[in-house]
Formats: C-alpha cells, sequence, structure tokens
C-alpha cells in the first residue's frame, strides 16, 4: 500500500483520487472489490476519512429497508462489511490487522470462546447523532496508542479500547509510524 500510495502521487493525492472514487459514482459498494476502498484513507494518514465514508454507505446503502442491502448477498459479504464496519474494526486480508474506526455503538465487546479473554472498545463522547465520530485520541488499556490499526493480538489477550470522539478530524493516527504495516515504505 506504501508503494501505491507513492506511486499515485503520495497522501495528498492520494486521498484525492480515492476520495473521487467514492465521488463520482464509478464505485459501487455492493461490489466486494469495493469493501477495502472505504477504509483505504488510513493509508494515507487520513482515517477520519475512512470513518466519514462508513458513515456514508451506512445507512445510506446498508439499512432496514426492502432494498438495504446493496449487491448480492449469498455469501454474506454484504453483510459481514456492514457488522465489520459498525463495530469499527475493518480486517485487512491476508493480514495481522485490523483498521480502527470508532463503532457505530457506545461499546462492543467480543468474547474469545477459547480463551475466555474480553475485548471492548468503548466510545468516549458517543453521540447517537453520529455527529462526533472523528477519533481524536486513543489508549489502549490505558496507555495512548495512536497506531490507526490493532493486531489480532487485541482478541487473543482481550484489552479495552477507547476511543475519545470529536466532531472534526483530528492528527490521531496519522503519523507515519502510525499507519498500517506495509510491504513498502511509506
Amino acid at each position: 500500500m506504501a508503494a501505491l500510495v507513492t506511486r499515485l502521487g503520495g497522501p495528498q493525492t492520494f486521498t484525492s483520487r480515492l476520495s473521487y472514487l467514492h465521488d463520482s459514482g464509478l464505485l459501487y459498494v455492493g461490489d466486494e472489490q469495493a469493501f477495502l476502498t472505504v477504509f483505504q484513507f488510513h493509508y494515507s494518514g487520513r482515517p477520519g476519512l475512512s470513518t466519514q465514508r462508513a458513515h456514508y454507505y451506512i445507512p445510506s446503502q446498508f439499512n432496514t429497508s426492502v432494498s438495504g442491502i446493496p449487491g448480492n448477498d449469498d455469501g454474506g459479504a454484504m453483510g459481514a462489511f456492514a457488522v465489520l464496519s459498525m463495530m469499527g474494526l475493518f480486517p485487512v486480508h491476508g493480514q495481522d490487522v485490523y483498521l480502527i474506526s470508532p463503532p457505530f455503538f457506545e461499546e462492543i465487546s467480543l468474547q474469545n470462546k477459547q480463551t475466555g479473554k474480553v475485548a471492548t472498545i468503548r466510545n468516549v463522547n458517543f453521540d447517537p447523532t453520529y455527529t462526533s465520530i472523528y477519533i481524536q485520541s486513543a489508549k489502549r488499556d490505558g496507555q495512548a496508542w495512536t497506531k490507526n490499526w490493532i493486531s489480532h493480538d487485541f482478541f487473543l489477550d482481550g484489552g479495552v479500547l477507547e476511543l475519545e470522539l470529536g466532531p472534526t478530524e483530528s492528527d490521531w493516527g496519522t503519523r507515519d509510524e502510525d499507519l498500517p504495516p506495509s510491504m513498502s515504505t511509506y
């Protein structure tokens, strides 16, 4: 991903081109290949834009109406995208990486049935009107967490990830060292 961001002109141009993909109507979120594009802003240091896109697609494309699941959900991909997006942890396929966005709920907890450990994600300043959807700061087990991603050990070991929310994008998760891992360098 770092090489792709660089090849497309750097973080600012990558973000602009990715935004165009979403804004132009070229992208159809009812096709599984579109899922990661919602969260690729994490790789250019703009995790807030990923959150903004998730809050656009849910509920505009994923809702309780008759046509509330776009595309074909025969394999469960559409439902899985909605659930994972609403949980605030989007998995990067083939990697031990989950991109962090605030859950659509005040708090979620997942229990590992093998270890009994519980992983909890808590939104501080949760706003049920979804005006304050941007992460201002984060703590993992009481310690500052600046990475815009988390690994699978969170589910194995359990713990608490607290996300302080606000109404505007912040600089949380934007530094090069906070971006998701890549085979190439940023």
